[in-house]
């Protein structure tokens, strides 16, 4: 490609990415480089033996096997042996193998941590061992979570994970942290010093004063300043941002239990991030709205439920990396509406959906691959890196904490509704149609609102890609919404991408 061509490229590029923003101010953005870009982790010595075990505990152990629930156990040491492998010296960085985001090194460290935090207090919360054998070694979680608290909230620590702005990446990863202590309250919080805790409660109050954007973020600042309110900290400005915030996300319900996520619109994100932090306030603060949130769950679980197989389910939309915490709102609907959904169902869709993807290799390194199946930079959004599908994890997250009050690994699974017969059900707020066929355990999804019947190719992380991040250090991945949001039809016997052939036998 010659130097002529490339400069219309570049100028595309620059509007594309950063839209509404002055001209001058763009340029200097496109072309800053990205803060650690050029730096590479090395998986851990022994992975390859780690991966291959957890693969083979997942294919190699039925419903009828004494093993079968020991696999999650197993699953947890596997990400927590990956957290503590890649851990900073003083804990509060978590840096994983893979691809570099938007960010920079200073997020992504903080991604690595947060994302993993609320599975390991949903670990703790639940009554696991607190001190856990790793490669061998035995880990105190507890310490080794409380480290990283401490020096990630502490201004003069060198791992500091910095001031919360307006539309920082901060405020996502920050509920991440208040919910982590929250579920953890018990072992955790009560560890932490006074000026340990002030330190935590000075980092996060922040997210008060700062702007979001107007879709699913709009929750994450009401998560943090709900589990400020539980440990007493209030004041009328608290409340009053909690109000605004949550009354302004409640004007993108669009009906049957599913919201408008802009600018993007309705996709998975309705599943492992808006019903997930519902989900997470009702449960904080049972006060709060309880009616909406358990009404709008149950309407979503009725539909939702039937995308669920032993082949996966038909994979749209963004963030596709995050696939694993797809069965998240019907595990947490086990309590928040148990009339709709029992815990063998939930169970069920857990653990197809997790076999399925461990089978296809979406495990490597001790961390969660940056694709569908394996790593995957065509598929990868520009704002994740190397700790940001581990998302992934909500799944699990709410599956530890739901076995706290009901006996959710010892439920008999129940069969899906692919694994009774053929079903066709329409939600109309979204326009979707859900179909099912029983011989063939085929779903599919009919995107009813769309026009036409074109099928968008997905545009490949190619050469030129690898030549502008090479040269400007910083991400640059094909955009394929057209692909992820435009086909007419979504299903698990055709999928965007091929993975390898499946082995999995029941």
């Amino acid at each position: 490609m010659g130097f002529t061509r490339i400069i219309p490229k570049v100028k595309w590029l620059e509007t594309k990415f950063f839209p509404n923003v002055p001209k001058l101010t763009r340029l200097k953005l496109f072309f800053r480089p990205v803060s650690g870009w050029s730096m590479h982790v090395k998986p851990y010595d022994g992975y390859e033996q780690d991966d291959i075990k957890i693969k083979n505990l997942f294919l190699t152990t039925t419903e009828n096997s004494e093993e079968f629930n020991l696999r999650y156990k197993a699953l947890f040491e596997y990400f927590a042996n990956g957290f503590v492998k890649y851990r900073s010296v003083h804990g509060a960085s978590v840096c994983y193998p893979g691809a570099r985001s938007i960010h920079g090194l200073t997020i992504e460290g903080l991604e690595g941590f947060a994302r993993f935090f609320p599975l390991a207090a949903a670990w703790l919360a639940s009554g696991n061992d607190e001190v856990i054998k790793l490669g061998g070694e035995e880990v105190e979680l507890v310490e080794v979570l409380r480290q990283g608290i401490i020096a990630g909230t502490d201004p003069q620590n060198s791992e500091y994970w910095g001031h919360i702005n307006s539309l920082d990446q901060r405020i996502v990863e920050a509920a991440d942290i208040a919910l982590g202590l929250w579920i953890s309250r018990e072992y955790l919080w009560s560890v932490l010093s006074n000026e340990e805790k002030s330190k935590v409660i000075v980092w996060l109050e922040p997210v008060a004063n700062k702007k979001v954007y107007e879709n699913n973020w709009l929750l994450f600042p009401v998560i943090t300043l709900k589990f400020l309110q539980s440990l007493g900290v209030n004041n009328l400005k608290l409340e009053q941002v909690i109000k605004e915030r949550y009354e302004q996300f409640k004007k993108n319900y669009i009906g049957q239990g599913w919201f408008d996520d802009p600018p993007k619109g309705v996709d998975y994100y309705n599943a492992w991030a808006i019903h997930y932090s519902l989900f997470w306030i009702d449960q904080i603060d049972s006060s709060f709205d309880h009616d909406f949130i358990k009404t709008t769950h149950q309407e979503f679980i009725e539909f939702y439920k039937h995308l669920f197989s032993k082949n996966g389910f038909p994979v749209m939309g963004r963030s596709v990396c995050y696939r694993m915490a797809a069965p998240a709102p019907l595990i947490t609907g086990t309590l928040l509406a148990p009339e709709v959904i029992k815990p063998g169902l939930a169970y069920r869709a857990l653990d197809l959906t997790w076999r399925f993807f461990v089978e296809k290799d979406s495990l490597q390194y001790g961390s969660v691959t940056q694709g569908f199946c394996c790593k995957d930079l065509s598929l990868l959004d520009k704002y994740s890196g190397s700790g940001s599908c581990l998302w992934s994890l909500r799944s699990l997250t709410a599956a530890f904490y739901v076995s706290k009050f009901i006996p959710f690994w010892q439920s008999f699974s129940e069969k899906l509704p692919i694994e009774i017969s053929d079903f066709s059900v329409v939600n109309d707020s979204i326009g979707w149609k859900i179909q099912g066929n029983y011989s063939t355990q085929t779903i599919e999804i009919y995107l009813l609102k769309e026009q036409g019947n074109k099928k968008p190719r997905l545009k490949k992380y190619g050469i030129f890609n690898q030549v502008l991040e090479v040269w400007l250090k910083r991400p640059f991945r094909p955009d394929n919404y057209k692909a992820l949001y435009r086909h007419p039809v979504y299903s698990t016997a055709s999928t965007i991408v091929k993975c390898n052939k499946s082995k999995f036998k029941e």
